[in-house]
């Protein structure tokens, strides 16, 4: 079989993105999603970070942090995430924001104080 020139493909593509799903004749009702969206952005924000992807971990977890602002992870991770790239001043309310929700979560309680001292740090030395 021939494949189609490039025109044809790029066609193809957009018909495919922009054509609108059919409803199914099955009797089978669609599946559920197992996990909410807040929950695999801010597990796959989580994996980025591990990745040294701090961008990314950012991005999503942003994202999930939008889409549920109490989930705690979320809003630690992208606090992290900050952190990860330098952004104490971002990162420090973000913190807070998470340690508020999690009082008792020694994690956030740590990442914030270290924070703090990095922004004090960073602070001093522009004051220099």
């Amino acid at each position: 079989a021939e494949l189609p020139d490039s025109d044809e493909a790029a066609k193809i593509m957009l018909e495919a993105v922009t054509k609108k799903a059919s409803p199914s004749k099955s009797a089978t009702p669609p599946m559920k999603q197992l996990f909410p969206r807040h929950i695999i952005l801010s597990n796959r924000s989580a994996s980025f970070l591990k990745l040294g992807e701090h961008e990314k971990a950012l991005k999503d977890a942003g994202q999930a942090v939008v889409l549920d602002p109490t989930y705690v992870k979320a809003a630690f991770r992208k606090g992290l995430a900050l952190h990860a790239m330098g952004r104490y001043q971002d990162a420090v309310p973000v913190l807070g924001a998470a340690h508020n929700i999690e009082p008792k979560n020694k994690q956030i309680k740590q990442a914030l104080q270290f924070a703090e001292v990095r922004l004090q740090q960073e602070m001093r030395k522009r004051m220099q």
